[in-house]
């Protein structure tokens, strides 16, 4: 350490001896006579040392995430055929079930009444999707006191979808054929004789449809539907229809302000040309409506405005704007959803719905539009654990030109309805329960209220104020299906026109008693490919009327095989 300070007294003795020798050399040099006094030694500071980095640093970037959103349109063929659920994919990969893509079932039951049904597709597919179905069912049974009541239903369907990255394309056609006879009578009342083909009505309905649809995973790209449909009806007396109708609608998301992350703009527009024909009159008409709206969602919540066009075209041509709103909250950890919103709209049930709807009409019918004025309606879906479902909803609307059925004056047998229109309010109310247990045990319940306040001393005419309902089954080591069920209607009204000499006072009002139908059904799976089925209708045995002076089949059983291929 001495030695040390030694060396460091030694040093600085010699720079302040280097520094008068350099500063009297300067300024000798420069001719000028300066004196420099040393105020102190000269005491060096050596600075802290510090280590280099030689790490290279990366640029600070911010990376911004995209904000994704998908949405599949669903693809649905039209089938009965109900394959085993897939089952859920494990940490430990497991092969998919086998499917069959084939079915034929055939069966008889009382009655006379044949069943067979085909049904013939395609597998598990990426790229496509196609099927076909044939199906019969008749009886030939008759009712005791009324004359001959047989029916017969024969269909074909056709079905196909393409799949591609951007655009799923679809095709349906059909043909379905029915036949039923008007014996809403009693020939014992009656003095002459009827001829059993003069009862006899038959309607053939062919329909085809296509269209494309976008599938893009990215909300911010325009998605966009088109769909084009015809549809024609004919009967035995020569009542024509047919319509052609045009579907277009598209969606994109913007971000057109702050309230919430982004707004969904859509546009919807439809398009239907109606020609309809009987043996007194013929008509067009068209119907087109626009409707576009926005909606949006921000936390639990989702709402959506928007307004409704409409125009229709006959003899005349009216427009009608209808405003209509909805509200969408999820609560309770999203196991409960309640809507509520309103609407109106206009729409016109032609000859084809209202014959499948009641096919005892007669081939003339008035045909009008029918306008709901003002619309509010709420519900609410609910999860409750992991095996019960809950939905409920509510419905009150102004009604302008609501059809309903009434027996046709004009004939003398009374077995022919027509078609009358009231204007009214009606207040609607529906709730179902279902509960589930794997695939053993489902039990489903619904009820329903329908109450119609209509203008003048009119009423429901063939509209029951109320229905209830269950359906239940349950598998047996997946060996028997046990399946169990009624369907129950409160009373209903039936306008009756009045018999001589009181038929000048119009007519009068029948009450149709309500009813109940049990039905009861079996399977046994000799194998994965072939069964066996029984099932029960109407175990009661009750003669019960839908249609006034139209009493139903009493106890029905049908019984067969099915085998899947």
């Amino acid at each position: 350490m001495k030695k040390y300070k030694a060396s460091i007294v030694k040093g600085k003795v010699f720079l302040l001896v280097l520094l008068l020798l350099t500063g009297s050399i300067s300024l000798r040099g420069q001719g000028i006579n300066e004196q420099v006094t040393v105020v102190g030694a000269f005491e060096p500071v050596v600075p802290d040392a510090s280590k280099i980095d030689l790490s290279p640093s990366p640029d600070e970037t911010e990376v911004k995430l995209p904000v994704m959103s998908y949405s599949v349109t669903p693809v649905q063929l039209k089938t009965s055929l109900h394959p085993d659920d897939i089952t859920a994919v494990k940490l430990v990969g497991e092969p998919l079930k086998k499917l069959y893509r084939n079915y034929a079932r055939v069966g008889f039951g009382n009655y006379t009444t044949p069943y067979a049904e085909l049904y013939a597709g395609s597998l598990r597919s990426k790229t496509y999707a196609f099927g076909i179905r044939m199906k019969h069912l008749s009886s030939s049974g008759t009712i005791k006191d009324y004359p001959k009541s047989s029916n017969s239903l024969n269909l074909v369907e056709l079905s196909g979808q393409k799949f591609t990255e951007n655009h799923t394309i679809a095709a349906t056609a059909g043909y379905r054929r029915n036949v039923v006879h008007h014996y809403g009578f009693k020939p014992a009342d009656y003095s002459f004789f009827v001829n059993e083909d003069d009862l006899r009505q038959r309607f053939n309905r062919i329909n085809a449809s296509a269209s494309v649809a976008s599938v893009y995973t990215d909300n911010d790209r325009l998605n966009h539907r088109v769909g084009l449909s015809f549809s024609n009806v004919s009967d035995k007396f020569d009542t024509r229809e047919s319509q052609i109708g045009i579907r277009a609608a598209a969606d994109k998301r913007y971000e057109l302000f702050d309230l919430t992350d982004y707004q969904n703009l859509s546009f919807e527009t439809n398009l239907a040309f109606t020609g309809y024909k009987d043996s007194l009159m013929s008509q067009r008409s068209a119907l087109l409506s626009f409707r576009p709206s926005i909606s949006t969602e921000f936390n639990q919540y989702a709402l959506l405005f928007g307004i409704d066009l409409s125009i229709h075209a006959d003899s005349v041509s009216k427009a009608y704007l209808f405003p209509f709103l909805e509200a969408r909250v999820r609560a309770l950890e999203e196991a409960l959803m309640i809507t509520a919103g309103i609407s109106g709209g206009l729409s016109r049930r032609g000859f084809d719905v209202l014959s499948d709807e009641n096919p005892f009409i007669r081939s003339v019918l008035p045909l009008q539009y029918t306008r709901e004025r003002f619309a509010f309606y709420a519900g609410a879906r609910a999860r409750v654990g992991k095996n019960v479902n809950l939905t409920a909803s509510f419905r009150t609307a102004n009604v302008e030109n609501e059809p309903f059925f009434v027996n046709d004056e004009s004939g003398v047998l009374l077995n022919r309805f027509t078609v009358v229109y009231y204007d009214g309010s009606v207040t609607k109310f529906r709730a179902e329960a279902e509960y589930l247990i794997a695939e053993r045990l489902r039990v489903k319940a619904y009820a329903g209220l329908e109450k119609w306040s209509l203008n003048g001393d009119a009423e429901p005419w063939h509209r029951p104020g109320s229905e209830f309902g269950l359906d239940a089954s349950y598998d047996i080591q997946k060996k028997i299906i046990a399946k169990a069920g009624f369907s129950a209607y409160g009373k209903q009204s039936a306008r009756i026109p009045a018999s001589e000499p009181e038929r000048v006072s119009g007519y009068v009002t029948e009450t149709l008693k309500g009813y109940a139908d049990i039905h009861l059904g079996v399977e046994y799976r000799y194998t994965k490919l072939l069964s066996a089925f029984l099932n029960f209708s109407n175990v009661a045995g009750t003669r019960y009327y839908q249609w006034y002076n139209y009493p139903a089949y009493r106890f029905r059983v049908l019984g067969g095989i099915s085998y899947s291929f």
